[in-house]
């Protein structure tokens, strides 16, 4: 016969079990979460909860039962709503660990915070041991960040800007920019290019093969999607109006006029594909996350920097 106790003991673990399951497919369906769909935001993640002694596991980049556990316990010791998922609330509850989104700085020596954690776990995916990985840029992270550098053929000054980020971000650590041969030619022939890396939230501004400036975005929900391709920018427009699409959601929905409740912000820069573009946002908080409708929402100082940059003809790809 059972005790009662070890009864209760695995009635909890199994239902524990269940919210962690409950709150991973949450996240893979629904919630727009500060992670993105990286390894890399998770491990910031992992990294935060670690240094408040909430996660004992390993830093993997996995959101699986016990990092979800970790978040669930900070929320209840921080009155939010428990549900495992590390939202926008959340994350902000976290303080000086969920500051500064990878792009959004340049990372020198003595810097610490959630893109210091991400670009820590980055070098380690590419091979290049960074230290502990702690949210802190040290001595051998910007060791780590010269090493990659040499061997990417990059500017070896131990920060990491646009080019070097670029070099990080994906699977191609090498080659000009992080490009491919082909793409690198393409590149050059064009220009200007735009590369939006979708499940990153980032955006490349690059100048032939040269990443010149790298914004965080928003990107499309999970029932709208933002799509990937190849497209160029085909028209661009100061102040634009709104204009509610041909879908369901919009259907009750009337013209809005230039001004600050404009969903599109300040700048619209439309893309060849039907009803999809880059423009500004009046909810700066939505930046980040995977949550519109299918364009990309860009901060407002960010959209009008890119407008500037960009041309109609400019090519956009999205990966």
């Amino acid at each position: 016969m059972s005790h009662p106790a070890t009864k209760w003991r695995w009635r909890g673990a199994t239902r524990a079990s269940v919210l962690g399951v409950a709150a991973i497919a949450a996240l893979a369906l629904f919630a727009p979460t500060c992670l993105g769909a990286t390894p890399s935001g998770v491990a910031a993640l992992q990294v935060a909860l670690k240094n408040r002694g909430l996660y004992a596991g390993a830093i993997d980049g996995v959101i699986g039962p016990h990092t979800i556990a970790a978040v669930r316990v900070f929320q209840r010791r921080h009155r939010l709503t428990v549900d495992g998922i590390p939202g926008p609330i959340t994350c902000a509850a976290l303080g000086r660990y969920s500051r500064y989104r990878l792009g959004t700085r340049i990372v020198s020596l003595g810097d610490s915070g959630w893109d210091v954690a991400e670009t820590q776990f980055l070098l380690r995916t590419h091979g290049y041991s960074p230290g502990p990985l702690d949210a802190s840029y040290g001595a051998r992270s910007a060791g780590a960040v010269r090493r990659f550098q040499r061997q990417s053929d990059l500017d070896v000054d131990g920060v990491v800007g646009p080019a070097t980020l670029a070099s990080l971000d994906g699977e191609r650590s090498k080659g000009p920019g992080g490009l491919s041969t082909s793409e690198a030619n393409q590149a050059r022939s064009a220009r200007r290019l735009v590369i939006i890396r979708r499940d990153a939230h980032r955006l490349y501004f690059y100048r032939g093969t040269r990443p010149l400036r790298v914004f965080t975005v928003a990107t499309g929900g999970t029932w709208t999607p933002t799509p990937l391709g190849r497209f160029r920018i085909v028209n661009k427009y100061r102040r634009p109006w709104w204009y509610p699409p041909d879908s369901n959601w919009a259907s009750h929905l009337h013209p809005i006029p230039p001004g600050p409740d404009n969903p599109l912000g300040t700048r619209w820069m439309g893309l060849s594909v039907s009803g999809v573009g880059i423009h500004g946002t009046p909810n700066p908080a939505s930046v980040g996350y995977s949550i519109s409708h299918g364009c990309i929402r860009m901060k407002k100082r960010d959209a009008e920097a890119l407008f500037r940059l960009v041309r109609v003809g400019t090519r956009v790809w999205i990966i």
